[in-house]
């Protein structure tokens, strides 16, 4: 028996193409070490089966590509992936998940590219041609029923097909490297299930769900629990909304819920307005006990008596007694609910929601059964669980999910415990550990989470702002200034009345800025990601090093004289070379720098890969230049004895160079577009007549004497210390902070943009330099994403330098934290650090 045997680098390269969260990359890693414990250190025959618990919302689709990606991208690489869906809507969502061009498609990060097989495309002769390709990774995508049964939906996977030989089922079972994912793994009980599991013989299958069955308990490998999640603040938190008093009608309740929507509604259009992306429209779900009850809110909501008619026609009703078109007519709204088109604001659902449904905007939660205890189980909770904005905001309303409850305030209170003991929990994951005898093994390893998620709310209503006061933490636009929301329980009128001035200060207070007409002016260069992940470019090499190197390694003294060999023949006959004494000077070749720096460019220009472009052309004039550099003041000399040698020696290191980043990297058009930088900014921060204060997200600053408009704004303090230095150094001429679409840098092949923090201008002895600025904290500067960012933006620069059309050097740098602290407000300084 050997170690267990891990693909890190595998690991680490599919963890920064899907751009997995932590958690999700540990539940794939956790896959791999128990699947290599099972199979290389136990010596187990398959299959290997195992439960990944998730809490909903932090992204089990994300789990089941990674697992499809690491285990397809092995040395010995399975290629059958069957993914198990407990019903029709989790199976359509899961097809549209992994189908290349939907905009919920994970597939344009996925290497493996799988080919996805479905009921309704596996007779096709294209998946037929696809099948019979041991090469091409496939993803079969079916409800458990169409495996489970030989009748009904399960009656095609099931018959003879004869070009299989057999069904489709009997396939599958013999392929011999299948990996089942069963997602909602919590619905797949009973021994019809288990059968199917046996007979299909897979080597590996993989549960993924976020309330497994205490029966499974003994085959989870990683527990991500909800209380964890909250609290790494990977989803909404949770708030339990109820009256103080003793009116709890449905027509109160559901006012009380659109109201608070509202207020939510002009917050998170503010904030969309200020970042510049497409308005997020926040809904609210109200989970109704029947089918006729549901059809009753509905009425409800489309008379004018609600609300004087505000609500009508701005309902979804999705239940189970929906038919035919219909139904498919609600799904297809229910789909586009995410959509700043779509007009639904409010969706009514009785039990066709549970799993399977993951938009992001839902903010209310009206369940309108008798207890909050039946709401806050995962799958009903986790509708509303998900981040709108990818992450937390920072303005409390857009932090969290409120759930409407039925009980009186007080009786929430008293049974707040009972209510936190719901997210008690503990955390699993697979360590890796090295025995005694040196080998590597796998464990699980359990971690205690704490869970006080319901807190009492003297500290959402009032204690968070009063925190705020008490370490001088600014509070305006917000509930809770910078500080996390604490969740737990709150009245209903003490949270719209903060909801409500929250709302009205945000509104009143938005304030425009455009460019300073004092100030020069910032042309920004535009460029398009090639297309094509064959291509590379030799702007996409950033490391100069190796070039200067070979430059001084070249730079000998030429041997000035010719060597003479006589040719005599020995004692045997056989004719031998023998130097003779007598030299003679080889006549000194003079050969011009430029024609020999010229011909080292057509040199490069003529090695594997290299495009012939303009653009390609003067970068190779930089790659020549920094051998020259290399050679020193003699570099004529040495070019003139040694010119082939140094051509040939130079084209071997491009290619090598090019090696490195081929099918990595992005590479950029050299077709180079200039805008003036002159967009509207709006913002409904507090203004700051100055810039000496402590950094605060919440906070516009003013007094720049060099920022390209009167008032800027900041994420982070290294942000905002960079901006002063700029401001203070005197070789800059202006600056600016870059906001979204300003300056999009793609920085994956599947066309993820960023934008660099800062721009700047600056000129030193007469020569212009224009530099992106990229900041960030020390935990984050070595992030797999964040050393991608800075590839692509160093190959940009590179690119549209060599355009031959851009007025000054484009440079990148990355300044961590300890660059800007340690810098002092020192630009020089800051430079020197970001170019290392």
């Amino acid at each position: 028996m050997t170690g267990i045997n891990i693909n890190s680098d595998l690991l680490a390269e599919i963890a920064h193409r899907l751009e997995l969260r932590e958690p999700n990359r540990a539940a794939v890693e956790s896959v791999a070490a128990m699947t290599s414990m099972h199979f290389d250190v136990d010596a187990k025959v398959a299959p290997f089966d195992c439960v990944v618990d998730s809490a909903t919302g932090v992204g089990k689709t994300y789990v089941m590509a990674g697992l499809i990606e690491y285990f397809a991208g092995l040395e010995t690489p399975a290629r059958n992936f069957l993914l198990l869906a407990p019903g029709r809507t989790i199976r359509d969502k899961s097809i549209k998940n992994f189908s290349p061009g939907h905009r919920k498609s994970l597939t344009g990060a996925m290497a493996s590219d799988p080919f996805v097989i479905t009921a309704d495309n596996f007779q096709s002769p294209a998946t037929r041609k696809v099948m019979e390709d041991s090469s091409r990774t496939k993803l079969f995508i079916f409800t458990v029923q169409a495996l489970t049964s030989k009748t009904g939906e399960g009656r095609a996977t099931h018959e003879y097909q004869e070009w299989l030989g057999g069904s489709l089922f009997n396939w599958l079972s013999s392929v011999g490297d299948l990996v089942i994912l069963a997602d909602e793994h919590h619905c797949y009980r009973g021994p019809a299930f288990s059968k199917t599991i046996t007979d299909l013989r897979p080597e590996l299958v993989v549960g993924l769900t976020a309330t497994p069955a205490k029966a499974d308990e003994n085959l989870v490998i990683y527990r991500y629990p909800l209380a964890r999640a909250i609290k790494d603040q990977l989803v909404k938190t949770p708030v339990l909304v109820a009256r103080k008093d003793d009116r709890r009608d449905d027509h109160t309740k559901l006012l009380d819920g659109v109201t608070l929507l509202r207020y939510k509604e002009r917050l998170a259009h503010a904030r969309c307005d200020e970042e510049g992306i497409p308005r997020i429209n926040p809904v609210m779900l109200v989970i109704a006990q029947d089918t006729a009850e549901a059809d009753r809110y509905q009425e409800l909501f489309d008379s004018e008596s609600f609300d004087n008619g505000a609500w009508i026609g701005r309902t979804l009703l999705v239940h189970s007694n929906l038919k035919g078109d219909d139904k498919e007519e609600a799904l297809a709204a229910l789909e586009d609910v995410e959509a700043p088109h779509s007009p639904v604001r409010i969706i009514i659902s009785v039990g066709m929601l549970k799993e399977g449904w993951d938009v992001k905007n839902v903010y209310v939660i009206a369940s309108m059964r008798a207890s909050v205890s039946s709401v806050l189980t995962e799958q009903t909770l986790g509708r509303g669980m998900r981040l709108p904005f990818g992450e937390y905001t920072g303005v409390e309303m857009l932090d969290t999910v409120e759930v409407l409850a039925h009980e009186r305030y007080e009786a929430l209170l008293a049974k707040r415990q009972a209510l936190n003991e719901k997210f008690i929990d503990h955390a699993v994951l697979a360590e890796i550990r090295r025995t005694a005898d040196g080998k590597l093994v796998a464990r699980r390893r359990v971690v205690n989470e704490e869970a006080d998620v319901i807190s009492s709310g003297e500290t959402t209503a009032g204690g968070a702002r009063h925190a705020a006061e008490q370490t001088g933490a600014p509070t305006s636009g917000s509930l809770s200034g910078e500080l996390a929301p604490a969740g737990g329980i709150v009245d209903l009128e003490n949270l719209l009345g903060k909801a409500k001035d929250a709302a009205e200060e945000t509104e009143s207070k938005v304030r425009k800025h455009y460019p300073l007409l004092d100030r020069a002016e910032i042309s920004i260069p535009y460029t398009q990601k090639v297309p094509s992940k064959a291509v590379v470019s030799l702007n996409q090499i950033h490391d100069d090093a190796p070039f200067t190197a070979l430059g001084k390694a070249l730079a000998t003294e030429a041997d000035t004289e010719l060597r003479r060999t006589l040719l005599r023949p020995d004692e045997s006959g056989t004719i031998r070379g023998v130097q003779a004494e007598a030299r003679v000077d080889a006549l000194a070749l003079d050969i011009p720098l430029e024609t020999s720096r010229g011909g080292l460019v057509k040199a490069i220009m003529r090695a594997p890969s290299v495009r012939p472009e303009a653009g390609e052309a003067r970068a190779a004039q930089r790659l020549a230049d920094l051998l020259i550099d290399g050679m020193g003041s003699d570099a004529q000399k040495y070019l003139s004895a040694f010119w082939e040698r140094a051509a040939r020696r130079l084209t071997n290191l491009v290619a090598d160079q090019l090696k490195k980043v081929a099918n990595q990297d992005i590479v950029f058009s050299d077709e180079v577009k200039f805008q003036r930088l002159q967009k509207e900014r709006q913002t409904t921060k507090e203004h700051l007549g100055g810039h000496s204060e402590p950094h605060s997200k919440s906070v516009a600053y003013n007094g720049w004497a060099k920022c390209l408009y009167e008032y800027a704004w900041f994420d982070t303090s290294p942000e905002y210390k960079a901006a002063q230095a700029l401001d203070e150094a005197p070789s800059v001429i202006v600056w600016a902070r870059l906001h979204i679409k300003d300056l999009p840098i793609t920085w994956t092949q599947e066309g993820r943009e960023y934008n660099p923090d800062l721009v700047a201008i600056e000129e030193v002895d007469g020569q212009r330099m224009c530099w992106l600025i990229e900041t960030k904290m020390n935990k984050e500067a070595n992030a797999e994403d964040v050393r991608a960012k800075a590839k692509a933006a160093k190959t940009w620069a590179n690119t549209v330098n060599n355009s031959g059309k851009v007025d000054g050097k484009w440079h990148y740098i990355l300044l961590t934290e300890d660059d800007v602290n340690d810098a002092g407000l020192d630009w020089k300084q800051m430079k020197a650090f970001g170019a290392r």
